[in-house]
């Protein structure tokens, strides 16, 4: 969006007018907002719901070459890294629920990068670790994920990188209790 459309679609904003939906589209949206700071919470969590399906999207396409999602590929390096691991741990680790990661686990496992194994001591929990062919192919995707990254954040100067990461974590935990919140009145409400 051009600087000059910002400011023209703040000062529409401002007067109670209507927020152009998406941002430099033409359309207008039929909701009114009480004031700019609605307009701009609301056009924040756009931006970042777009901004994210890019960044999976390019991440993804990324690592299709290896057979592989950037998820999954997430997993293969937690998995390398860690010698053993669990679908439990990954999960926490990840900040994933344990049903994804499975699938993940599952699709790495067919194509041969992982493998999992019952746990000797309590055979209801699997041991999962990374095969040789995923062993060798985790340096190339460090490799990659520090391409994407460097590029994603390709004119952003650190300071602002900084602040991200401070408004991130902050919103991060309030999406969390909100969760929660959710979670808690479905099976008490």
């Amino acid at each position: 969006m051009t600087a000059r459309r910002m400011t023209e679609t703040t000062e529409a904003r401002k007067k109670g007018g209507y927020m152009r939906n998406p941002p430099g589209s033409g359309q207008m949206s039929a909701r009114k907002y009480a004031g700019i700071r609605e307009w701009q919470a609301e056009l924040s969590i756009s931006w970042l719901f777009r901004t994210s399906i890019r960044l999976q999207t390019a991440f993804d396409r990324c690592f299709s070459p290896f057979g592989m999602t950037a998820q999954e590929a997430a997993v293969l390096l937690h998995c390398a890294e860690d010698g053993e691991t669990s679908a439990g741990k990954l999960a926490r680790t990840m900040g994933r629920d344990k049903g994804k990661i499975t699938r993940f686990v599952d699709r790495l496992e067919t194509s041969g990068f992982l493998t999992r194994k019952s746990d000797p001591r309590d055979h209801r929990l699997l041991i999962i670790k990374a095969t040789s062919r995923g062993r060798r192919v985790v340096p190339q995707l460090k490799v990659r994920f520090e391409e994407i990254r460097g590029q994603f954040f390709e004119g952003v100067l650190n300071v602002d990188i900084d602040k991200l990461e401070t408004v991130l974590s902050q919103l991060h935990a309030n999406a969390e209790r909100l969760c929660d919140e959710k979670a808690h009145k479905d099976t008490h409400g």
